[in-house]
């Protein structure tokens, strides 16, 4: 437990977050796919420059992705302007990915992003000390914007099926991490804990290749899981 109060660890099973979620919104969320913008480097010189603005613009872009994708160990896109409040705010922002997974050995379909976490719209509404170049945001797969009806809902579903756990010296929680969402909540003082990761054993993997159409797994789901 922290040293002075909070803390508590969070967990959300990835399919009842489904279960639990507008089919819409649900929906428009898998076929737009989701993008998240990890860091954020205001170079506001740029624009005060005589000449050769564009020049200097791609060849920071190429460096700064040389320099930063490493360290992040994802793939990530260097774009400027994405989220249209500053057009000379370059943005590492991670490739286009699907915010449903298909559990490997159940092949059951689970909600697998958290998108609730790292929206800026809901951090602008809640306390928050993070440095402009740490703050996060989330798009679709184009960079349009997510609508904050959409964002607020996903939000609320997913807070419903957090259960927050107190742990204590010693705990051990056991998490399968295709299966649900893990966190923590803020917290006072020192809060030390260790994570160590193991693979999958015992049971066979779902096959991954079932000969379906790309548009029937959205089908099915919304057919047989939700309604």
């Amino acid at each position: 437990p922290a040293s002075e109060g909070g803390g508590e660890f969070l967990v959300a099973d990835g399919a009842k977050i489904i279960g639990d979620m507008d089919k819409d919104v649900l929906r428009r969320i898998y076929e737009k796919k989701i993008r998240i913008s990890v860091s954020n480097l205001d170079l506001n010189f740029i624009g005060a420059l005589p000449f050769g603005q564009e020049a200097v613009k791609e060849s920071l872009q190429d460096l700064i992705l040389k320099v930063v994708a490493p360290k992040f160990e994802m793939d990530l896109e260097m774009v400027y302007g994405a989220d249209q409040s500053n057009p000379w705010r370059l943005q590492a922002i991670e490739h286009a990915q699907s915010p449903i997974n298909t559990h490997p050995v159940t092949g059951q379909p689970v909600w697998f992003c958290n998108l609730h976490n790292h929206s800026r719209y809901l951090r602008d509404r809640r306390p928050c000390t993070i440095p402009e170049v740490g703050m996060t945001d989330v798009y679709h797969g184009d960079l349009g914007q997510i609508a904050p009806e959409d964002v607020e809902h996903i939000n609320k579903v997913c807070e419903r099926n957090m259960v927050p756990i107190m742990m204590e010296t010693g705990d051990v929680i056991l998490l399968d991490n295709y299966r649900v969402l893990h966190g923590r909540k803020v917290f006072k003082g020192e809060r030390k804990h260790v994570v160590t990761w193991f693979e999958s054993c015992g049971a066979d993997l779902a096959r991954e290749a079932t000969g379906d159409k790309p548009d029937d797994f959205m089908n099915n789901l919304i057919n047989k899981t939700l309604v």
